[in-house]
């Protein structure tokens, strides 16, 4: 029995076909050095693919609301933000120079529930994250969110170390 051969996207497109739509890649960032490399992960996939990218910062702001209104709050969250705009410029500078379709998005809220909020509510092919972000305690296992997007998002996880 022969299985037959699926074309690529870029073969498809490159004969004026309509095979599959433009993948889409979500991947979440922290600044973290896995949540980089994920993202380096999802570039060269989208580069090979011509995917758009969507990168996602999520400003943790939970654990906060006894805090809301105090200074050192409103400091530590201009923080992340100005972080958060920083980062996903960089980011979002590179993609555009590898001639990808990039959407920067920053939301508020805990990291995990908004990354399952944005995957069903803005389907994208694959989840990009690092296998632990900024809160990790133990290199090499796997993250509480990483955890919780495996078990509820819609889309496939690629998990980066």
């Amino acid at each position: 029995m022969t299985w037959p051969v699926q074309k690529s996207y870029n073969e498809e497109k490159s004969k004026g076909g309509d095979f599959m739509q433009q993948p889409t890649y979500l991947v979440a960032v922290d600044g973290s050095k896995n949540a980089k490399r994920a993202f380096q992960t999802a570039l060269k996939l989208a580069v090979n693919t011509q995917a758009q990218l969507k990168i996602l910062y999520v400003i943790n702001d939970r654990g906060y609301d006894q805090q809301r209104f105090k200074p050192e709050y409103l400091r530590l969250i201009d923080a992340e933000h100005q972080l958060a705009e920083e980062l996903t410029t960089e980011y979002t500078t590179i993609a555009q120079q590898q001639q990808i379709a990039v959407q920067p998005i920053l939301k508020y809220g805990y990291p995990k529930e908004q990354i399952i909020a944005y995957s069903q509510k803005q389907p994208v092919d694959l989840i990009f994250l690092g296998i632990t972000g900024n809160n990790a305690f133990e290199a090499g296992e796997l993250g509480a969110t990483a955890s919780y997007v495996i078990r509820h998002t819609p889309a496939n996880v690629f998990l980066v170390k």
